[in-house]
């Protein structure tokens, strides 16, 4: 279809404008990339020498192609700090990460999606009002506040789960619940919107006149219609989770991404902050554009274009 190739052709263009954003962004940030690698007591010949070693004196176009050459022939290169393989910290930290994603975007839509419905169903009721409440406190606690919270009230006073670790799943609760707090207040609010706006569609009065039950006329009949918006925001929340991830990580010890990430430009690592930037990046525009086929595909009139 002309719309998800028009599509696919606009994620590929995204995809290279914001590899070169990040590599400029990087080598251009200040800071002397060398002292992740020398000594202070190193000599100006030593620090010059390993500049060209590394590929420091070419220009920064040139060393922006020599660096997508070699990513393309499959040379991730290492870690400036310890010369650690980053193709083996992408598979240990990538596992780990995968896994804490994958967490909460389950959570984010095993709790949004049902009390979302709930919301709906029992429109301007208590279990309304509460859910909304929710909601809205939710989207109103920053990330890293929320987590500096829950690990004070579970982890240090009330002492039920780990404050930091991995990977048991007492140590995964609180990072996943944390990480998809927001998510669960949105998706509650998208869902509820969706599930109204098909509940007041002539069709459902169609069905009840019919004596269809009003579960089935919810579960089967709305629901389904409710969908599209819903599918359109799950690429929303995988952009949002691999974001925060970025503090969720750090606070709670996890060591994903993320914190790789972090600790990188800390240390000035640049090629370790370079690739997982841009393999963040990446996560981010893909699930973008899954989300548009999904959309597309749910919906039959964008299915023609």
């Amino acid at each position: 279809m002309k719309r998800i190739a028009a599509r696919t052709v606009y994620t590929v263009v995204v995809l290279v404008l914001s590899s070169i954003a990040v590599f400029y962004a990087i080598r251009l940030s200040g800071g002397d990339a060398l002292a992740a690698r020398l000594p202070a007591s190193a000599t100006s010949e030593q620090r010059e020498a390993f500049r060209e070693l590394i590929g420091l004196n070419d220009a920064i176009y040139i060393q922006y192609f020599d660096y997508v050459g070699r990513l393309l022939s499959g040379d991730l290169g290492n870690s400036l700090t310890n010369n650690a393989s980053i193709s083996t910290m992408l598979v240990d930290h990538g596992r780990n990460s995968l896994i804490l994603g994958a967490a909460a975007f389950a959570l984010v839509f095993a709790i949004g999606v049902p009390l979302g419905i709930l919301a709906a169903v029992r429109r301007n009721s208590w279990t309304d009002g509460g859910i909304m409440s929710f909601s809205v406190a939710a989207m109103a606690v920053p990330n890293f506040w929320l987590a500096l919270l829950s690990v004070w009230v579970f982890a240090s006073t009330l002492r039920w789960l780990p404050s930091a670790g991995c990977c048991s799943p007492r140590q995964l609760i609180l990072p996943a619940v944390v990480l998809a707090m927001e998510g669960i207040a949105l998706t509650v609010r998208m869902t509820r919107s969706a599930m109204l706006e098909n509940l007041n569609q002539d069709f459902v009065r169609t069905l009840r006149a019919g004596g269809l039950s009003e579960v089935r006329i919810v579960g089967k009949h709305v629901f389904r219609n409710a969908l599209v918006p819903i599918i359109s925001l799950a690429g929303l929340r995988i952009g949002q989770i691999v974001g925060y991830a970025l503090v969720v990580e750090t606070i709670f010890g996890w060591p994903g991404l993320g914190q790789v990430l972090v600790n990188a430009v800390l240390r000035r690592d640049y090629p370790v902050a370079q690739f997982f930037s841009l393999v963040l990046v990446t996560v981010v525009v893909l699930s973008n554009w899954l989300a548009d086929i999904g959309y597309t595909v749910a919906n039959p009139r964008l299915r023609r274009v």
